[in-house]
């Protein structure tokens, strides 16, 4: 039987510094079977969502 566990976590930078480099590290220690690790996303802001809007839904800086 398949078992999904979604998991979301909050990284916040140090105040007034800013991020140069993001590594992440999957990890699975002490079980058997088969793991597989789907969907993968990063996203800015302080609320974790499942939602990402359309590149024709973001302003870009050129935008008047």
């Amino acid at each position: 039987m398949a078992y999904f566990n979604q998991t979301a976590h909050n990284i916040s930078p140090k105040s007034g510094s800013k991020i140069k480099s993001i590594t992440i590290r999957l990890c699975v220690t002490d079980c058997s079977g088969t793991v597989y690790f789907t969907d993968l996303l990063l996203q800015g802001g302080s609320v974790a969502t499942g939602w990402v809007g359309h590149v024709c839904e973001i302003r870009w800086t050129l935008d008047g």
